[in-house]
């Protein structure tokens, strides 16, 4: 059984203000999603526990709480409780 990861929201900030060691993973997943970067769109920033990985979740148009948790998933990641909480009022339930 694979060892399951903490998804912690490290930040929700413009575009413009996300650290320049977190935009690859900002453009990266903009490239993903054939998305058009806006600097005064706001970003959650998610950290997995123990690595320098970052996932960003763009808030305009934002994904459904059950979409997040299943990618989460297929990365054996879960959002803490209290980054669940605060990401719900973004999120579309």
């Amino acid at each position: 059984m694979p060892e399951i990861h903490i998804a912690r929201l490290v930040a929700i900030t413009e575009l413009r203000n996300v650290p320049p060691d977190i935009r690859p993973f900002v453009e990266f997943r903009a490239s993903v999603e054939e998305r058009k970067l806006d600097e005064k769109e706001q970003v959650a920033i998610l950290n997995i526990d123990t690595t320098t990985c970052y996932i960003p979740v763009f808030l305009k148009d934002p994904p459904r709480m059950a979409q997040l948790e299943a990618e989460l998933d297929k990365q054996d990641a879960k959002l803490t409780s209290d980054s669940r909480e605060v990401l719900a009022k973004h999120l579309r339930p």
